[in-house]
């Protein structure tokens, strides 16, 4: 029952039709009014770019620097981005596809010795072999294509949850990542809630963000109303609720 408020609670379009059907119902034309120019000006807040830009970059300034001058033995990169197309035998990927190409990147300049998989939807293994489920030896034949030694790939096949990317990722590890230095690679309004966890266990893995917002060069900053902000709405409204429950929780 937490899970689908909590779940309902990352719904822009929520708090868009809550004070819309709060105005259907009440009787009196002044009330409905108010309600319904609430609704249309949440509307407009939700749907405007550069609002959401502007606030998931106060969320994640803090990580937002250069790679430290130094050599990471593990870089954790955390999943999300990718499926396994059984169909066609590849690697299907989402638009955070940079948390693993930054990864392989890092890793061939020498940044990081191992590159640890903390799950994803390629990689995914079932304790039954059955349901949802990626392909772990595809996606390590295709690493090792891109010139990754198989030695230097670790993957954790179970977690489904960032909390359970710590918690696994240390087990199949072991202490030698609280030993060793670490890099985490993940979405950039995702590493605030990642490093806390990652934190909660007793790693402490420097940053490195992922798919941030960034202005092109020629192209005019946006304003009109856009469905794509509402999904950003989305995202940040994830890892808000979530950051805070995390928190909360330990």
């Amino acid at each position: 029952m937490l899970r689908f408020i909590a779940n309902i609670l990352t719904l822009p379009l929520f708090y868009i039709l809550l004070p819309l059907v709060v105005g259907l119902i009440v009787k009196r034309r002044k009330i409905k009014k108010v309600f319904y120019g609430i609704a249309i000006a949440l509307a407009l807040f939700f749907t405007n770019p550069w609002i959401i830009q502007q606030i998931t970059h106060q969320w994640y300034q803090e990580y937002d620097h250069p790679i430290a001058d130094k050599e990471y033995t593990y870089g954790i990169v955390l999943g999300g981005y990718s499926d396994w197309d059984w169909d066609r035998n590849r690697i299907e990927f989402s638009d955070i596809a940079d948390r693993l190409t930054e990864g392989i990147r890092l890793y061939k300049l020498g940044k990081i010795k191992k590159l640890v998989l903390a799950s994803d939807g390629s990689i995914t293994e079932t304790e039954t072999d059955e349901g949802f489920r990626g392909n772990p030896k595809g996606v390590m034949q295709t690493l090792t294509l891109l010139g990754i030694p198989e030695e230097d790939i670790i993957m954790e096949t179970k977690a489904t949850t960032t909390r359970e990317n710590a918690t696994l990722t240390l087990k199949l590890i072991g202490n030698d990542l609280k030993e060793k230095p670490s890099l985490l690679i993940t979405s950039a309004t995702h590493m605030r809630r990642s490093l806390l966890t990652f934190n909660q266990e007793g790693l402490f893995p420097d940053p490195y963000i992922t798919d941030t917002d960034f202005r092109v060069r020629g192209k005019s900053i946006q304003i009109m109303p856009s469905i794509n902000a509402l999904v950003s709405w989305r995202v940040f409204l994830h890892e808000f609720i979530g950051y805070w429950a995390y928190k909360t929780i330990a």
